[in-house]
This record gives structure tokens, C-alpha cells and sequence, in this order.
């Protein structure tokens, strides 16, 4: 829940900026080492929306998978674990750099300004 109030609270921010008069839609990138697990946010979402400010706004979540590159050979790949990746070509398991899957950020808005 405190996930979705906090973005709630950057949207009224944004729509300020932007002279919103309603959000239409808000898309959320959600990475798959960032602990947040999609249906918690969706559930928050629908709980603190309706008969509010936000009401009948959209959420979409796109969740982003593990990439990573190999800190011994460079090969980037995606893991089929988190907690075991070993590299496809030299088979080294630590020291991986991660290139995407930790993120978790307001991707885009849509407004109306009417």
C-alpha cells in the first residue's frame, strides 16, 4: 500500500506540472529483482483509487526480467534463477553485473487536460 502512495503522490505532483484535470492511464515498470510483486501493487491500486482524485485511472505494470552481464567473459543473458546464474558461455556463477531488472519506476502518464 505505501508503494501506491507514494506514486499517488508523485501523480498529483505531475499533475500539477502538467495542468492535468484527469490521469488516464499510469504505467509502471516493475523489475523482477525489485521486490515488489505485481498483483500487491494492482490490489493497492484498486483499493486506493476509487471515488478519489484517481478514479478510473488505469495501472499497467510491466514487469522487466533479470539481465545481466558476465564479469568474467561479458556475455549478457538472462538467468532462469536469481539466486543460481551461471553464465550460458564460461559457466562462472558470481560476480555479474545486473543491466536491468532492479528497477521499479513510474514509466509513463497519460493525462487529460480537458
Amino acid at each position: 500500500m505505501s508503494i501506491v502512495q507514494s506514486i499517488l503522490g508523485i501523480l498529483r505532483e505531475e499533475m500539477v506540472k502538467h495542468d492535468g484535470k484527469r490521469l488516464k492511464k499510469v504505467v509502471i515498470r516493475n523489475g523482477a529483482l525489485a521486490g515488489v510483486v505485481t498483483e500487491s501493487l494492482q490490489f493497492a491500486w484498486e483499493a486506493l483509487t476509487p471515488g478519489g482524485e484517481f478514479d478510473g485511472a488505469a495501472l499497467e505494470v510491466v514487469e522487466i526480467p533479470i539481465r545481466v552481464k558476465c564479469g568474467d567473459c561479458g556475455e549478457e543473458f538472462s538467468p532462469e534463477h536469481t539466486r543460481c546464474m551461471p553464465c550460458p558461455k564460461c559457466e562462472q556463477l558470481l560476480g555479474h553485473t545486473v543491466l536491468e531488472g532492479k528497477e521499479m519506476l513510474i514509466d509513463s502518464i497519460e493525462i487529460d487536460d480537458e
